[in-house]
């Protein structure tokens, strides 16, 4: 009788996830620096001085000019670069096959 009161125990599963390390602490915001910037650090003065010269590219007409006609010339060089180097390759093409052709007319 007493096996008929005891409940058959079933085992039960359950999926644990793998513990993970704690992602690390973000630096702390100084709040005595406006807008929580640390302006002693040197990142922040590389960051703000590339961000002016970008903004005085940008905004300033006798910059874009400049900048205008450098690209211009790069861009004229580069095309004239290509062009001898077509030529180039032409040549050294009509040299091998007149060499093909002189060494075929010599060995009939």
């Amino acid at each position: 009788m007493a096996n008929q009161y005891q409940q058959q125990v079933q085992p039960q599963y359950t999926y644990q996830q793998p513990i993970q390390p704690l992602p690390a602490a973000a630096p702390a915001i100084s709040l005595n620096s406006p807008f929580g910037l640390d302006i002693k650090d040197s990142q922040f003065w590389k960051g703000a001085l590339l961000g002016a010269a970008v903004i005085l590219l940008v905004t300033n007409e006798s910059v874009q000019k400049g900048v205008v006609k450098t690209v211009s010339k790069l861009t004229a060089a580069a095309q004239s670069g290509i062009e001898e180097l077509k030529e180039k390759f032409e040549d050294a093409k009509a040299e091998a096959q007149a060499e093909l052709a002189a060494s075929e007319t010599s060995e009939q």
